[in-house]
């Protein structure tokens, strides 16, 4: 049977340019991205639902998934589709009727619960899995950064059992600590903003530094003819190059891809 690579997440796994995942995929004989961005970890584990119930995932499969932080916040609107709508601090969430009585705490007992569900499916199936963070569990409520508040009560249990299935550091994390990052951002030209995800380089050297035996020569391969194409005049057209050209890429090395 061939070898099937899932992956799950938020942007930092499925953006305008190669992620991590990419990089690891081209190693596989199918690969299937199903990160969406903004998702919280509710939607993510939406997403493996479905991705389940058309693929029937088994036990020669193998699954990542890099978790957003824990104070996301998703909903259905009358119409009946899901909707990111960021983190619980953004005014966009404020003005929302649900966001507006949404707070952290709620936020972690959500996440707790997808992704012990997440774990509880994958092991169930006897599926190999890595679970990864894009940032921190915490990221953007600093009350809890700064160590001002304290999970307890029902929680607290799950809680620290789902902090204890991460092994490695958040990506955004480890850019910080090892990178100038803030200089290392790109700046879209076409939006006049910096776009705060890591760049293709940075998600090289973090498959490099915590999962090297993914680093071959199409791996390598894969993020140089990106890297002649990337242009940061327009967000838009480098979306619409990155999709196009990792096609191509896949296709070529006779990889089944299935992007989201």
């Amino acid at each position: 049977m061939n070898k099937r690579f899932f992956s799950f997440g938020c942007s930092f796994t499925k953006w305008c340019w190669p992620t991590w995942n990419d990089y690891i995929g081209i190693n596989f004989d199918a690969y299937i991205n199903k990160g969406s961005s903004g998702a919280d970890n509710k939607n993510i584990l939406y997403n493996l639902l479905q991705v389940d119930k058309e693929y029937k995932l088994n036990e020669n499969d193998f699954v990542i998934v890099m978790f957003s932080s824990f104070n996301r916040m998703s909903y259905v609107n009358d119409t009946y589709y899901i909707k990111n709508i960021g983190d619980i601090i953004d005014h966009n969430i404020k003005e929302h009727p649900m966001g507006k009585t949404y707070n952290f705490e709620t936020a972690i007992y959500d996440s707790c619960i997808a992704i012990q569900s997440f774990k509880s499916i994958l092991e169930s199936k006897n599926i190999k899995y890595i679970f990864l963070q894009s940032t921190e569990h915490d990221f953007n409520v600093s009350d809890y950064q700064l160590g001002k508040k304290k999970v307890k009560g029902d929680i607290l249990d799950i809680y620290q059992d789902t902090l204890d299935l991460f092994k490695y550091p958040p990506i955004e994390t480890w850019c910080y600590d090892n990178y100038d990052f803030e200089r290392e951002k790109v700046f879209w030209i076409d939006k006049n903003r910096i776009d705060g995800h890591p760049t293709m380089k940075h998600h090289l050297d973090f498959v490099k530094e915590f999962f090297p035996q993914y680093i071959t020569d199409k791996s390598n391969d894969l993020y140089n003819v990106h890297k002649k194409i990337f242009t940061n005049e327009s967000q838009d057209i480098q979306g619409d190059n990155y999709e196009i050209l990792n096609k191509k890429y896949f296709t070529e090395n006779n990889v089944i891809y299935r992007p989201m």
